[in-house]
Order: C-alpha cells, then structure tokens, then sequence
C-alpha cells in the first residue's frame, strides 16, 4: 500500500470511529428513550449500525496492522 492509500485508510478509520462514537453516546440512548434514534432509526437498527461499524473498524485496523 502506498502513502496515499495509507493515509486514505486512516482517513476513513477516523470516520468510522466517529460514526462508532456517535452511534454508541447519542442515537443509542435516544433510541432507548424514545425508541428510535435523532435519524429516525430503531434501537435493533442503531445496534446492527454499532455491529457493521465494529466490523469494518476491525477489517481497517487490521489491514493498517499489516503494514507495520
């Protein structure tokens, strides 16, 4: 992999870390709450959201692993 799609590859695990941490502080408690979340998804699809972002922050993590 070169620098560019290295850094690409970094780039896109900060957004899913985000997208992680948004999903798991805000639309999960609100969908508890209120039953669905502040982008109108259910608790069992805020849940699958955290699982498929945990998976593809896996998937990245481990291709940038290696690289080292």
């Amino acid at each position: 992999m070169d620098e560019f799609h290295y850094e690409q590859t970094v780039k896109q695990l900060g957004k899913l870390n985000e997208r992680l941490r948004q999903l798991t502080e805000t639309d999960y408690a609100t969908a508890m709450y209120k039953g669905y979340s502040a982008s109108g998804l259910t608790l069992a699809e805020v849940q699958a959201e955290i699982s498929a972002t945990e998976s593809q922050i896996s998937r990245l993590e481990e291709r940038l692993q290696d690289l080292r």
